[in-house]
């Protein structure tokens, strides 16, 4: 209850930052994305670098990372895990930890890529 949590704060018993991590939405850092967010996360890594083009070498530093990049990230949550929630970007990195979600995201850096060597094309 929130009451009960900010009662909890005043009285110096619970930091803000345990309140932050208790009132968060429902998916723990431990669990996959639902794949309605996987694919909207994708989409937006993949706009980002597209847009500072930089596909190229972010498509070669993810292939080569291959088993490493969700191993990685697998280490990372466990170590840092409440930290990453704190700064938000714990869904990036459950992101990362499923390889199937690294291959879409290099698919989609190529498609983006693409669309915008066409559009450049026809200007």
């Amino acid at each position: 209850d929130l009451d009960f949590l900010k009662n909890l704060h005043q009285k110096n018993k619970i930091s803000l930052f345990y309140i932050t991590i208790i009132m968060s939405d429902n998916w723990q850092q431990w669990e996959d994305l639902p794949p309605e967010k996987e694919d909207e996360l994708i989409d937006e890594i993949a706009h980002i670098i597209v847009k500072r083009r930089m596909g190229l070498i972010a498509s070669m530093i993810l292939e080569s990372g291959g088993p490493l990049t969700s191993m990685f990230a697998e280490l990372w949550m466990g170590l840092y895990g409440p930290f990453f929630d704190f700064l938000r970007v714990d869904k990036y990195m459950a992101l990362l930890r499923n390889k199937r979600n690294v291959k879409k995201l290099i698919k989609r850096i190529d498609e983006l890529e693409e669309e915008m060597n066409n559009k450049d094309s026809k200007s």
